[in-house]
């Protein structure tokens, strides 16, 4: 197991490694020609060419019409589920609304003041596929936060699909910027002739999305810096076999990356669920190597099948999402469930946390101070200030005394 922790704690850093070093060459080329180079990007990398005008897509053009009533390949199935998603993530994110405050003491007032942040950009991923579960897990907790402006990055396949423009419809998005990859994450920070910048780029993507978020930590706010998928399965030897492959496999779904784990102390479950999971990693252990092992490399997903979950689940402390039981399906949680899929990798999840309304919302503390306190304060600041070798802080305070 060890070499097995050794192993991927190297592999997340070679692959940043490389990551960066595309990055930063596109973040150049975006500040330097802005749309013109994202347009060569998009040729280069989607085989569609786009003039730089065309890129951005606006609630005014066609491409953000969905059809009326829906005729788009999924049916009523799909229309159905998508509006299903979005009541359920509404409903539980609905509670995280950060509330502002005032304390008082003497005639001095300070008041926290909590507001949503005035523009957003989601990335949405569309390479492999169209996550419209990425995009409502995003624009579903800013629409709560309150923030105005709406807009999304996402490759020009996946903005041409009536689905996806059918859900920015519903979701209040009136920007689409069809550029994928670092070059849509550089344009939203940077802003282009078309596209003004955003105050925060939320929404994952593969590595060099994520380096290119990291690089522009400063120029634009991020929610969280997010790599392959990962899932952690926890269980004895009362785990089904059957539902445990059928997990990890799910997760396997997103690429030849993922990692996908299975901690056991069953041997005879661990055999089965390599039969049906091959590429799977089994490691045969106990509980409490297991709770260890996944507290070090804090993954994304952590399922608990065994006889006490919740007992397991208080002892884990580093992952971005737990499910608990034999029918708390992660894949379930991708879409319908009501929790965010946005979740912290890579080992983030030390200090990140799933995406959230208090991930759209800016917090400012305003300061009243009245003149009694001010002059019994400003001796503790003069003796403070003093001691830090400040003493023009003192006088500050001295002089209101």
């Amino acid at each position: 197991m060890n070499n097995f922790l050794e192993k991927l704690e190297q592999r997340r850093a070679a692959a940043s490694a490389n990551a960066f070093r595309v990055a930063d060459e596109v973040i150049a080329g975006v500040r330097a020609h802005g749309d013109a180079f994202v347009a060569g990007q998009i040729a280069k990398f989607d085989g569609v060419e786009l003039a730089a005008e065309e890129i951005l897509h606006t609630a005014h053009s066609s491409g953000l019409r969905p059809p009326s009533p829906p005729v788009f390949a999924g049916g009523e199935g799909l229309v159905a589920a998508i509006h299903l998603a979005m009541e359920r993530v509404e409903a539980f994110h609905l509670q995280q609304m950060p509330r502002g405050y005032v304390w008082t003491t003497a005639d001095t007032t300070i008041e926290h003041r909590v507001r949503p942040l005035r523009r957003v950009g989601i990335y949405v991923p569309g390479g492999r596929a169209v996550y419209l579960s990425t995009l409502i897990m995003c624009a579903v907790p800013a629409r709560i936060a309150g923030v105005r402006e709406i807009v999304v990055a996402t490759t020009p396949k996946a903005a041409a699909r009536p689905e996806f423009q059918y859900a920015c419809s519903l979701l209040g998005v009136n920007e689409i910027y069809r550029a994928g990859g670092a070059a849509g994450v550089a344009a939203l920070a940077l802003g282009t002739a078309t596209l003004r910048r955003v105050d925060k780029i939320v929404g994952p993507g593969n590595s060099y999305v994520t380096a290119a978020k990291a690089r522009l930590i400063g120029e634009v706010g991020i929610d969280m810096t997010a790599g392959p998928t990962e899932l952690v399965v926890i269980a004895d030897e009362t785990g089904d076999a059957d539902l445990i492959a059928a997990d990890l496999l799910a997760q396997a779904e997103h690429g030849p990356d993922s990692a996908v784990i299975l901690l056991t102390p069953s041997k005879s479950l661990a055999r089965r669920v390599e039969q049906l999971a091959p590429g799977a990693f089994v490691f045969v252990a106990s509980i409490d190597d297991a709770i260890a092992f996944t507290n070090r490399i804090a993954p994304e997903h952590l399922s608990i099948q065994t006889r006490d979950p919740d007992a397991v689940a208080a002892r884990t402390e580093n992952c971005g999402a737990i499910y608990i039981g034999p029918s708390s399906a992660p894949a379930a949680g991708d879409y319908v469930l009501g929790s965010n899929h946005v979740l912290p990798t890579a080992g983030t999840a030390r200090f990140f946390s799933p995406l959230g309304v208090y991930d759209f919302v800016k917090r400012t503390n305003i300061v009243t101070t009245g003149a009694q306190d001010a002059e019994a304060i400003a001796p503790l600041v003069r003796a403070l200030a003093e001691f830090e070798g400040l003493p023009a802080h003192g006088r500050s305070a001295m002089v209101r005394s």
